[in-house]
Formats: structure tokens, sequence, C-alpha cells
């Protein structure tokens, strides 16, 4: 499982270590795949990301793991951006849910 590159990342902050899940899986797809792929520098690196990501039996785990430790780069086939922007939806759904209830 591909972990922070210090190659793109200036600051990694504290190191979240990986599931077991996740790196113990053995249909993952990122397994062999050189790390620096998921942590790309042009358009054409996220959609080669993605590919890799794509059809994983661990893509769901993956995605919502970095979703909820804030990674960089390309997990389960999202961008850094993508999950903010869900997590930010997820919350105002939630919030929105508990203005109605109150």
């Amino acid at each position: 499982m591909v972990e922070r590159s210090p190659v793109f990342d200036d600051d990694p902050g504290p190191v979240v270590p990986v599931p077991p899940v996740l790196v113990s899986h053995p249909g993952r797809h990122c397994l062999g795949v050189d790390t620096e792929v998921f942590f790309p520098v042009s358009e054409l690196g996220v959609l080669q990301a993605r590919l890799v990501c794509t059809g994983c039996p661990v893509r769901v785990a993956c995605r919502e793991w970095a979703t909820a430790t804030g990674q960089y780069g390309i997990w389960g086939g999202t961008t850094a951006d993508e999950r903010d922007t869900a997590r930010r939806a997820e919350i105002g759904v939630v919030a929105a849910r508990s203005a109605v209830a109150a």
C-alpha cells in the first residue's frame, strides 16, 4: 500500500499507519506498483493512478481511510481535493439533518 511520499510532501505531518486490511489484502491493485504513481504531478499522472485503482477490491476502504486521515495523493481512485470536497458535503448533510431534527 502506498504511503506519503517525501518527494512531493514537504510537511508530511504525523504519519498515520496504513490499516492492515489495506496493506495485506492480496488482491489490492497497487501491489508492486511504484508509489510515485500515486503522487502525480500532472493530470495524465492522475489518470494513470486512477487506472490502477479501477476495480480494486479495497478501493472504498482505501478512499475512506485516506479521507478520515487527510492523506495526500491518489487513494481509492480519488485526489485529496475530491476527498475534501466529499467530506465537506457529508458534513453539510449531517448538519442539515441535525437542524431539521432540532
